[in-house]
């Protein structure tokens, strides 16, 4: 056993020394230079690069507030009444014109009949004075006429021959005082048939033909009204939207002015901003914005500002809105959102990520990787946006500087790139 052991020994030597003698002959590097070699990559830090580009870039404000419908309505019956029908739910789309509730209709409908009755004897008021007196009552006149005449003959007959009997002496004074007294009695009822006549003639006076068509136009109005209030039993959605709030059930009693539905149009949304006086003088009506939501800052929507008020509110701020489409009602009344709004752009600006600047000794610096080695550059930084720093002055374009990994770097550390064209 250990002659066997002895001679596995003489072998393994006698190829270690042909190794060595053939690695002499061949020009190879001993082993001890590799081990050198190797321990100074070790040392090397490695390290991702991007270069530094034109590009454009925007600079950007972000504005927050809080989204609210484009339009609500508070819906509140114009008569009161008991609930008889209820035939939307919270949640619900509808449209303009759609039923929202139902009044109970009964009292309403006797409350029209009543006044159509009364506009029928109104008119037919009217109708009797318009067509003035009847043949028949014309001709009643005229035969008092006749009649008073008759008796107005009579009298005056009478009284002639009684003032001759009078001056004679052979009347009294109290039979002439009698006959005078029918006379002028005779004379009375002749006037009155004569006017009477001609009044009836006439026809009516103007004053009673105004005064018919006034009630008539009383009437009509009171139709309309009690129409009115039978048609406002049946409480309708003024614009579309979405049902927010129901306040009633059937069977409550809707008070006049009383709300009972909620409507909230969110087809379209508007972000509410309170912006300071430096932020109100960047924006502008119309201008469009960039939204994001605080729950989702992932989804991005387009939108405009829709107002800018023209002065500052108690608080010494200034109030905006921004109107954003929101068809499929991601976007609900209440939730927070940003409005990122872009008051300057410029076009081919030298530019590299972020994350290649930091600060060092109070300056703005990058590594900037040559030959393998990182070289603390101090620049000077512009703008800022989606990730990306303006350099204005510091390098050129085409420079690569350390994005990731810089954290382990120093000024003439020897490096090795691993990765290029890091944008983050």
């Amino acid at each position: 056993m250990k002659k066997w052991i002895a001679g596995i020994a003489i072998v393994v030597i006698v190829i270690a020394v042909g190794g060595l003698l053939l690695s002499r002959q061949s020009g190879t590097k001993p082993p001890e230079v590799d081990a050198v070699q190797t321990a100074a990559e070790v040392r090397r830090q490695s390290v991702s690069v991007a270069a530094a580009v034109p590009r454009r870039m925007q600079e950007r404000i972000s504005l927050h507030g809080i989204f609210s419908p484009w339009a609500q309505v508070n819906v509140v019956p114009k008569v009161p009444g008991k609930v008889a029908e209820v035939p939307v739910e919270v949640g619900q789309r509808v449209r303009a014109g759609d039923v929202l509730i139902r009044l109970e209709t009964d009292e309403l409908a006797l409350q029209l009949k009543q006044a159509e009755a009364a506009l029928a004897a109104a008119r037919a008021t009217l109708a009797k004075v318009e067509a003035g007196a009847r043949p028949e009552e014309i001709e009643q006149a005229e035969a008092a006429l006749k009649q008073a005449q008759a008796g107005y003959e009579n009298a005056r007959l009478t009284y002639e021959r009684a003032a001759k009997l009078h001056e004679a002496g052979v009347m009294t004074g109290q039979e002439w005082d009698a006959v005078k007294a029918q006379y002028e009695v005779a004379k009375a009822q002749l006037l009155t048939a004569e006017k009477t006549l001609e009044l009836v003639r006439k026809g009516a006076r103007e004053e009673d033909l105004i005064s018919a068509r006034a009630g008539v136009a009383q009437a009509e109005a009171a139709v309309a009204l009690a129409k009115l209030s039978l048609d406002n039993a049946v409480i309708k959605a003024p614009i579309s939207g979405v049902v927010n709030q129901v306040n009633v059930q059937i069977g409550d009693m809707a008070g006049a002015g009383m709300p009972v539905v909620h409507l909230v149009d969110i087809d379209k949304v508007k972000l509410n901003l309170q912006v300071s006086e430096r932020e109100v003088v960047l924006l502008r009506q119309g201008q469009e914005v960039l939204v994001t939501l605080d729950v989702q800052p992932d989804l991005e929507l387009r939108g405009r500002i829709s107002s800018v008020a023209p002065a500052a509110s108690q608080t010494g701020l200034f109030s905006a809105a921004v109107e954003l489409n929101n068809p499929d009602g991601r976007v609900k009344p209440g939730m927070y959102g940003t409005a990122h709004v872009i008051v300057r752009e410029v076009e081919e600006v030298l530019a590299v990520p972020e994350r290649a600047v930091f600060t060092a000794d109070g300056r703005s610096a990058v590594y900037v990787v040559k030959d393998d080695t990182a070289h603390l550059v101090p620049v000077e930084v512009g703008m800022r946006s989606d990730g990306f720093v303006e350099i204005k002055s510091g390098l050129a374009a085409g420079d690569e500087v350390i994005v990731r990994g810089r954290e382990f770097v120093t000024d003439q550390a020897l490096v090795r790139v691993v990765e290029r064209g890091i944008s983050q």
